[in-house]
């Protein structure tokens, strides 16, 4: 339990230190790079971020085996999975950059670019091709940590490799360079991550070791029998995670993808709360199941679903209802009116979303995810069909109501039918642990923003803050009135006992 709770604030606290990094480092990027540069970088990102699905799922199958090699301390085994991971991933690392030198010859083919960046885009491309190569190799030693559920270390090179590219972008663009500096810097960083990944690994494990001895076709088979299910939910999560910013940029001039990026990318920031929790949930529950057996997961499970929506409703609330008003603030008033509609639409969809994420986390964790490819599949072209539709009347705000229309059907009927068939968990119990004890909870928090929003226009950020800051106490009281069981209560109140005893002992 311990270990759990230390993974997710560590979770959380890189989640925290990240948004920081971007909170700052945005608004000086799309002002030094301008709305056509900045919308032809971000595009860049979206459209390589395709080349991820190389990854074929095999990150998530190898921490799941690592967990339960470590479990069961058999060495030799998880050698044989890090070094089948290694051989699939080298092949999808080269396919990366073979797919990354073909876009760079058709991009200014595909969307609306300007002639003037033509060859910056395809220095571009080729370069994030690089890339994702890198990432896919680091990858399999990433999957370790998770799987090894050293979350504490895995966030800290991460963070660190990311105040580092911080500082590097900043340095970059006051010195006038473009895009495919900012390409170089990426590349230069994920070398750096991949090779803090591989020396921590070690450091974890010394006996890890990679010789053609250990090399296991069983192995590989095994990964990409768990792997090939895994790989279609994230063929179908890069369509509705990333095909927003591309479909704007098929419909629309290239600097529109700005307005919507500002807005989506906040709604990212507000999912990485949650991949908080369920990257540390994925091995727990792994492990829980191979002890415990499918039963022994449920109430894991259920209290989940409670107490990650029960975190993540703040920060949708005031999205919603304060999203305008934070991006004019943030990026400047011309950005409040249509990335602020992106963002209030996309908040619509994210609050139900919570319990649905992990739904599909914990599905995957105990190998039951077989089930979910019709709705993941079924919301990726739904998401892509109402994009365009929507898109072409609408605007950038109709692609986010594509996104936003699919999201809430899969969160509110399929996850509590899903759960219901695989966990044993009924559908009220479902209903009242992901929705009803979490809205009751965070009404007042609710309540106050509205009328704070009406009655106190913030003149700037600091004042904005400072107001979230001074309602958030409310959202602490709702949660514990009406979210937490006596037992959490319980667990909670000694926690602050200790904190006070070793802060008064200090």
């Amino acid at each position: 339990m311990l270990k759990t709770v230390v993974n997710v604030l560590s979770n959380w606290a890189a989640f925290l230190a990240g948004t920081a990094i971007t909170f700052f480092l945005s608004p000086f990027v799309v002002h030094r790079l301008g709305q056509e540069q900045y919308g032809l970088w971000a595009l860049l990102g979206s459209v390589v971020g395709y080349l991820g699905l190389l990854d074929l799922g095999v990150r998530v199958g190898v921490t799941r085996f690592v967990a339960q090699k470590d479990t069961q301390q058999d060495l030799d085994g998880l050698n044989r999975v890090v070094v089948a991971a290694l051989v699939m991933f080298s092949a999808a690392g080269t396919a990366a950059v073979i797919l990354g030198l073909g876009l760079a010859a058709g991009l200014p083919h595909l969307f609306e670019v300007p002639p003037s960046l033509f060859e910056a885009g395809r220095i571009g491309v080729v370069l994030c091709g690089l890339s994702v190569a890198v990432a896919l190799v680091s990858g399999a030693y990433g999957a370790v940590l998770a799987g090894l559920q050293r979350f504490d270390l895995l966030n800290l090179i991460d963070l660190g490799t990311e105040v580092l590219r911080a500082a590097g972008v900043v340095f970059t663009l006051r010195a006038g360079h473009g895009i495919v500096a900012l390409a170089t810097l990426q590349l230069a960083v994920l070398l750096l991550r991949g090779s803090l990944y591989w020396i921590a690994s070690h450091r974890l494990r010394p006996g890890l070791g990679i010789t053609r001895r250990l090399f296991d076709a069983e192995v590989c088979r095994e990964l990409i029998r768990f792997s090939a299910v895994t790989t279609i939910l994230h063929a179908s999560g890069m369509i509705i995670f990333s095909s927003d910013a591309v479909v704007v940029a098929a419909l629309l001039p290239v600097a529109q993808v700005a307005f919507f990026v500002i807005g989506g990318n906040l709604a990212q920031a507000a999912l990485q709360v949650l991949g908080g929790v369920s990257r540390a949930l994925y091995p727990l529950v792994s492990s829980r199941q191979a002890s415990e057996g499918v039963a022994g997961a449920r109430g894991l499970m259920r209290d989940s679903l409670r107490l990650t929506t029960i975190v993540f409703l703040p920060i949708v609330v005031t999205f919603l209802v304060r999203g305008r008003t934070f991006i004019g603030l943030w990026m400047g008033p011309e950005y409040a009116g249509r990335s602020g509609q992106v963002l209030q639409v996309l908040a619509i969809g994210l609050l139900v979303f919570a319990s649905y994420q992990v739904v599909t986390s914990g599905m995957m964790a105990m190998a039951l995810h077989k089930g979910l490819i019709p709705a993941y599949v079924g919301e990726a072209v739904a998401n892509l069909a109402l994009s365009v539709l929507l898109g072409r009347h609408l605007g950038v705000v109709g692609v986010a109501w594509g996104t936003t229309i699919p999201r809430i059907v899969l969160s509110v009927v399929f996850a509590p039918w899903y759960c219901r068939r695989h966990l044993q968990l009924g559908a009220r119990e479902y209903l009242v642990h992901s929705f009803v004890r979490p809205f009751v909870s965070v009404a007042p928090f609710a309540v106050a923003s509205v009328l704070l929003e009406r009655l106190w226009v913030p003149g700037n950020l600091v004042v904005f803050f400072a107001q979230v800051a001074l309602l958030l106490p409310l959202a602490a009281v709702g949660a514990w009135v009406a979210g937490l069981e006596p037992a959490e209560q319980a667990l909670a109140r000694n926690g602050l006992r200790r904190l006070r005893l070793r802060f008064g002992n200090a």
